[in-house]
């Protein structure tokens, strides 16, 4: 918009003026539209009055905004929701692989840590997909080739998502990788592990009775460690081989 009123072309400024005064009372119009795509913002009076003006929009301000208006709408579904109840990509990646967005409006991104590790490309690729459930689980690969959701690895008769594999899928595969990297799983398995007589006898898997809240998950997911990527990507090469 600025840079049209700083146009050498006078056709351009009196077009641009012209839709400016139109957007008052047609809706259809470009300027129009635009004050429209601002609703919704927490300053959209003074982004509609700025543009209405010609003047130049604080784009820091607005940035900052949009950014705010974005993650309330991507995150909206996921905070009231349950993993395995909605089944849907975004809330399982929220609420058991997602960073926290609780800072400050506009604050930036906080790239996950691992991206940031020299790893070998076929555990960062691992470890990726697992976060994105675009691995070969049967609750993603069920809606690709139909059949049961249905872990068919054990007998527990749950789902096989990420929460199953991780802590309690009994497949003498996925209980010996637990073993190899049981100090990962010491403080998550606590309480099996207090009523063990040895600390040689930590049970490699959760009983379905036990609980892992979704806050748990996603902070053994976020741990910043080398033995969990390499964990993670183990599991994701045992359920690819089917």
């Amino acid at each position: 918009m600025r840079c049209g009123f700083d146009s050498n072309s006078g056709t351009l400024r009196r077009v641009l003026k012209a839709d400016l005064h139109l957007a008052s009372f047609d809706s259809f119009c470009w300027s129009a539209q635009v004050s429209n795509a601002f609703n919704g913002l927490q300053s959209s009076a003074m982004f509609k009055q700025d543009m209405l003006r010609a003047t130049q929009v604080p784009m820091q301000e607005f940035i900052c905004d949009l950014r705010f208006r974005h993650l309330k709408v991507s995150r909206r579904e996921a905070d009231f929701s349950c993993p395995r109840a909605v089944n849907k990509k975004a809330v399982t990646y929220h609420k058991w692989c997602g960073i926290s967005e609780s800072g400050p409006r506009g604050s930036p991104f906080c790239i996950p840590s691992y991206l940031y590790k020299d790893l070998d490309k076929h555990v960062l690729r691992n470890f990726s997909r697992f976060r994105l459930r675009a691995h070969h689980l049967r609750v993603e690969s069920s809606k690709w080739h139909g059949g049961s959701s249905i872990c068919d690895k054990c007998e527990c008769g749950e789902v096989q998502d990420e929460k199953h594999v991780l802590f309690f899928c009994k497949c003498a595969e996925v209980c010996k990788l637990r073993m190899r990297y049981r100090d990962l799983f010491e403080g998550m398995f606590k309480t099996v592990h207090a009523c063990a007589p040895s600390s040689s006898e930590l049970m490699a898997f959760l009983a379905c009775h036990h609980s892992i809240t979704d806050f748990k998950i996603n902070v053994f997911l976020n741990q910043d460690s080398y033995r969990l990527l390499k964990f993670v990507s183990d599991l994701v090469s045992i359920f690819d081989t089917g």
